[in-house]
Formats: C-alpha cells, structure tokens, sequence
C-alpha cells in the first residue's frame, strides 16, 4: 500500500496547477532525503523546465539516488540545462556546467559553443566553460577510438553517438567559420580537428575552403596541438590521395617530444604504396636533419621506428648517415638490425669499426648483437673472433656465438672454404674440431667420398686447416686410389709430415707408374732416410 506521503507527491506531478510545480521545489531543500527524492522525481514527471531548472541549481548536493534518477532521464533535463547555460546567472551556468561534465552530456556541445559568440562569457565562466568543453569533446573522441564491448572506452548507454558527433562537428565548424563573432577562435578549430576525421565535409571544408584567417588557425592548430586527436589526424591524412599540405607540412615541422612520439607509436610496419608516396612528399623533416638530431630523448622502444621513418623520407644524405651510425652505437639490437637493414649508406670500414666497437662493449646486450654481426658484415678475422666468443663469460655472448656458428660445419667448410681468408684457416680447424669433436671422423669419410672431386676437396680442405696430421690414416688410404690426380694429392700432403706413419704411407709410391707422384716419394723418403742415418 502506498504511503500518504507517496500519494502527495503523485498528485503534485499531476497537477498542472503552478502552485503544484512551487511547492516541489520548496521540497527541494529539506532533510529528508526520501521527500528531496520523492520531489525531484515529480519534478521530472512534471516536466516543468521552471522547476528542473531548480533541480539542476542543486545538482552538486544530490544523494547518490537522485543522481542515478536524472541519469535515466537525462533527455527530460536537456531544456533545463541548456536554460542554465545560456540564460543563468552566474551560479545556474555554473551548476550547469558541472552537471554536463559529470554526466558526459555531449548533446550540450553546440549549446556550450554558443556561449561563446558575442562574448556571453564576459561576466560568466569562460575558464570553466572552455575547460568543460575540452573535456566534452575529449570523451566523445575516446569513444571512437574503440567502440568495442570489452573497450575502456566504450559507452553502451551512447545512442546515436554518430549523429552526436556531427551536430557537433556542425557547430564547431560553423564557429570557426565566423571566428569574428566568437571568443576563443583557436580553441574552436582545435575542438573541430579532435573531434574530426580526415573524410568529414567540416574538415574538408575549414582545410580547404575557409577563409584565410580561419585556415590561418588551422596551420596553428595543427603545428602546436598536443591532444591525440589532432596528432592522429594529421597522420591521418597520408592515408588519403590527397592530403592536405597543412598536415604533412606539420610532419615536417613539429619537434615537440609529445608529436614525435606519438607519430612513431603510428607508424605503420608495412605502410602502403599511398603512405609511401605521401612521406616522399614530405622530404625533410627538421627533428631528422643532422644538426637537431638528438635520439637520446627518443624511447628505446621507438628506434626501429625512427629507422623506418627515415627510410620514407627523402632526407639528405648527411641526415641519414648520422642516424645511422647513431643507431649502431648507441641503438638497441633490433634498432642496430634495422639501421643495418634498411639504410646502406655506410661503407664497410664504418659499419666494421662500429661492430668492433660493440664487440669490446661492456653491455652483454652490445657485445651479443655485434658478434651476430662479425659474418654478416664480413668483418676480418670474423672467425678468429667468433673463436674468442664462444669462451666469453658473457653466456648472451656465447650464445650469439654458438649461434653463428650453428651452420659452421664439415659441409659447409669444404664448400667455401677457398672463399675464406688463408689466415684464419688454422683458426677454422681448431673452431671446426672444438664446434664437432666428430670433425676427423667427417673429414675421413669425405676422403673416402665416392665422386673424385670431393676427395681431393677433403684431403685440400685438411691440410689448408691444419687438421692434415690427424688424418694421416685417411691420406694413406688415397695413395692406393685409382685416380693420379687424388694420388699426386695425397702424396704432396704426406710429404709435408714428418711423422713415420706418412713416410711410411708413402712408400708404395715409389714404384707408381706416374712419374710425379714417383718423384715425390722417392725425395721425401730419401731426405728420410739420411736424417735418420747421418752418417751415411
């Protein structure tokens, strides 16, 4: 059953009765929160803007439940706000404006750029109202970043939030347009540009088609603004066949921290073939060029997007090259990789003393991406070093080492093993043995390999690396081959021996019925022979 309290308060939401409207509002300021409740309920029955207006003038001492109350007839309260806003004094415009911050009206954007036409603002809030129109305009453009269920910016209870965002986009463009007649003109283009994407006809037409004065604010807004939504739609337009000039003349102007950071966490990994074209159009851009290049400021995390960036631009040669060698000194590894990758402008003495540089570098990290580099970059006596790493106490160290040298095998040294320089051979014997302990085994089976070719190789291939005198078994083998060639091969290689067991590999030789091969026996045992009996 009804209270009689309850059956009052319907009766006045009823009544059309002005008196009626005057007693809620009365009921509006005493103790009792269940009367205060029970009024502002009616109140919006009632639908008196006369009386909501009063409810709005007391917005910022309501209970918790009365504010969840207006929350659900936010749209019944629309007319009242826009009456404290536009014709309230000074403490209305105030509870006014609270009330469309703290309830993230949106639809209160246009009424809020009136405000500002014909300096309404003089005796009111402008700091306020610019503040609160700043925020308005901010939280409608976090709702588009990602209208996504699970998104922190998603607003379910939003509806028509695209229709929102052009009636706002409306007004906005329509003060800029006629900045003469409002206060705060700057702040206008920049709420327009937030809120604006690179498509919308607003945008289109304060970029193009508006006065000099108003595309003059623009160019300001553009070169100066920190908010996201301005930064983004400037990256925005290398997405489109035509870009404004304005925008991609900002690009290459901007040096503030917050711009450059924001364009390299945008810029795309793979940009298109129009994202390519655009930044060619670009060409220098002034926080690259040598003289103001400073990529100690710039997040690790964001180096490989510097190099990227760069390789976009049509930046001089000069600019280029010093950020690069900046990058390999000081870069992280994937910075270093994609300085490497990306720019060729260094010559190999310069990319080989940088990577000498790392490699005697006391961060692991340095040390570890240059010794990735030895091979890579063909530095001399890479393998000496990379024999020098895989000792390192460093374990990132001997890891990139054993790394490189994963595919450093028997096969691959007989393949290649004439392309290497004659001074480190003896340093790829001892790598190879200490890489695979069945390196000798490896060796003998390819001196016994079925084609002549690979036998030759193998038995040429040990005695460049210095490992001939473990394989003294295998070249006595050879000297019984068919072929002359493999024969002759084996014979100048045990010649060099000293040890008994090659002497005495090649004994059979000396009855060979190739006359070279015969010769070389027959000196080498010879010579033999008298160091072995002086005397005689």
């Amino acid at each position: 059953m009804a209270l009689p309290i309850h059956k009052t308060f319907d009766l006045l939401a009823q009544s059309r009765n002005s008196h009626a409207v005057n007693a809620l509002i009365l009921a509006l300021d005493v103790d009792d929160p269940v009367v205060r409740e029970l009024a502002v309920s009616a109140l919006l029955e009632q639908e008196s803007t006369r009386g909501l207006v009063e409810v709005v003038r007391r917005y910022l001492t309501h209970t918790a439940g009365i504010r969840k109350l207006l929350e659900s007839h936010s749209n019944a309260l629309d007319a009242a706000v826009k009456q404290c806003l536009l014709h309230g004094n000074r403490e209305l415009q105030y509870c006014g404006l609270e009330y469309t911050r703290l309830t993230s009206d949106f639809k209160q954007i246009p009424t809020l750029v009136s405000l500002f036409e014909n300096n309404r603002l003089v005796n009111h809030q402008p700091d306020l109202t610019t503040h609160t129109l700043r925020y308005l305009v901010g939280k409608l453009y976090e709702y588009f970043l990602d209208t996504s269920v699970d998104s922190v910016y998603s607003r379910s209870f939003l509806r028509n939030a695209q229709q929102i965002r052009r009636d706002n986009l409306n007004a906005l463009a329509s003060a800029a347009e006629h900045f003469q007649e409002f206060g705060r003109p700057e702040e206008m283009v920049e709420n327009l540009l937030i809120l604006g994407n690179v498509g919308d006809p607003a945008i289109r037409k304060i970029m193009w088609h508006s006065n000099e004065e108003a595309r003059r604010l623009v160019e300001k807004v553009l070169k100066e603004s920190k908010h996201i939504g301005v930064m983004q739609l400037i990256c925005d337009f290398t997405e489109v066949g035509y870009p404004n000039p304005k925008a991609l003349e900002a690009i290459a102007e901007r040096e503030d921290p917050e711009f450059i950071a924001h364009l390299l966490r945008w810029l795309p990994a793979r940009p298109s073939e129009l994202q390519q074209t655009n930044f060619k159009q670009i060409g220098q851009v002034k926080w690259l060029m040598s003289e103001r290049q400073d990529f100690w400021k710039i997040p690790q995390a964001l180096q490989t997007a510097v190099i990227r960036l760069i390789s976009l631009l049509e930046l001089d040669l000069v600019s280029k090259k010093k950020a690069q060698k900046w990058m390999l000194q000081n870069g992280t590894t994937e910075a270093k990789e994609a300085a490497i990758g990306i720019l060729r402008n260094l010559d190999s003495m310069e990319v080989t003393e940088m990577v000498l540089q790392s490699l005697d570098s006391e961060d692991p990290v340095q040390q570890a991406w240059a010794t990735c580099q030895l091979r890579a970059q063909h530095v001399p006596d890479a393998i000496n070093l990379l024999v020098d790493k895989i000792d390192s106490p460093v374990e990132e160290v001997r890891a990139a080492a054993r790394q490189e040298l994963s595919s450093f095998d028997v096969d691959y040294v007989l393949e290649h093993y004439e392309e290497f320089n004659p001074l480190v051979y003896p340093a790829v014997g001892k790598l190879l043995q200490k890489l695979n302990p069945k390196c000798i085994l490896e060796f003998s089976r390819a001196m016994a390999h079925p084609l002549r070719k690979r036998r030759i190789q193998a038995a040429r291939c040990a005695f460049s690396l210095k490992i001939h005198d473990q394989l003294i078994p295998a070249l006595a083998a050879l000297v019984e081959d068919s072929d002359d060639l493999v024969r002759r091969t084996s014979a100048e290689i045990l010649a060099t021996l000293p040890d008994s067991a090659a002497k005495q590999a090649l004994i059979p030789l000396i009855t060979d019925g190739n006359t070279r091969i015969r010769e070389i026996a027959i000196k080498v045992l010879k010579v033999h022979r008298n160091s072995e009996n002086p005397g005689n």
